[in-house]
């Protein structure tokens, strides 16, 4: 058996594996939208830890069903710690704190910088990767969608829309810095995809409890509605999702895998725009292609 078809066994069939990365851009394009929807009955904080906790509950599941064997070395325990926490567990807690003073819509731009941010980070900070010339052009163009983006030129005051979007370009950074730490201090021990999840999404998931004091408080109210956005955005795109981006990512490999964030700053935007009746200024949707540009020029193989 090839490494391909092996890899294809493991993740289902070419067709499931494809099925998978549709429904993964949607769930995480509408991640943005459902926060939104949540939010209209629970505070920030308690959509952040409902949706971390909801995540853990489905990987706790999940683990004690299929019985996945984790690693028993606690330095590599501690390094996908690491992973959890900035990865998912402070993101998780920043955007739905943005979201307060940005629309859902602009939120998934900001989603969509993550291969620009990862791209940077593993050359100059964790230093994994060099720049070839695609990269390097691909990182200045989607920085400069990221300066169309934010409209400097309409910033009057460092009000609550401008730290709204500073909070959703930190997470951004932090998700390219949790798949570069990955890259770099896990995945050359041999870990499989879903333990890596199961353990990422379980760290998340201690360092949200341990905040429950700060997080969880204020009045509760809730309906049906709230139900199924967290059960969409927790069980959905903190638990199902991770799985099955690992899934796709052991297939199709890392280039392909990563060609979900062209799809899901779509999905955002018209989830937010047709349902919720959020205004998008030109800038924003024009910044955005940008930064997608950015990522396609990136992903391009240098021609010798």
């Amino acid at each position: 058996m090839t490494t391909t078809s092996a890899a294809a066994k493991a993740g289902g069939s070419p067709l499931l594996i494809a099925l998978k990365f549709i429904f993964l851009a949607l769930l995480w394009g509408s991640s943005f939208f459902f926060i939104k929807i949540a939010m209209t009955t629970l505070s920030w904080g308690q959509v952040a830890w409902s949706r971390v906790v909801a995540g853990g509950i489905f990987m706790l599941v999940f683990w004690l069903l299929s019985r996945e064997k984790l690693p028993r070395d606690l330095v590599t325990w501690g390094h996908i710690a690491v992973a959890g926490v900035f990865g998912i567990g402070i993101p998780f807690i920043f955007f739905p704190w943005a979201e307060q003073f940005i629309t859902s819509a602009v939120a998934t731009i900001y989603n969509g910088l993550t291969p620009i941010m990862t791209a940077i980070i593993a050359v100059y900070v964790l230093r994994v990767e060099n720049f070839n010339r695609n990269q390097a052009a691909g990182v200045l163009v989607g920085l400069a969608g990221l300066v169309v983006v934010i409209a400097p030129w309409t910033i009057t005051d460092l009000g609550g829309s401008f730290w709204g979007q500073i909070a959703a370009l930190s997470a951004a950074v932090m998700y390219g810095f949790s798949g570069t730490y990955l890259k770099k201090y896990v995945f050359p021990r041999g870990v499989s995809a879903k333990a890596i999840s199961i353990i990422e999404v379980g760290a998340a998931t201690v360092f949200i409890l341990l905040l429950t004091p700060f997080l969880a408080t204020g009045p509760l109210t809730i309906d049906w509605t709230t139900i199924i956005a967290i059960a969409i955005i927790g069980f959905g795109g903190t638990g199902l999702a991770y799985l099955w981006f690992n899934d796709v990512l052991e297939s199709w490999g890392p280039t392909r895998a990563s060609s979900v964030t062209y799809v899901m700053p779509i999905v955002g935007i018209m989830l937010g725009v047709v349902f919720l009746g959020e205004t998008l200024h030109w800038y924003e949707p024009v910044g955005g292609a940008i930064v997608i540009a950015g990522v396609l020029i990136m992903r391009r193989q240098v021609k010798n």
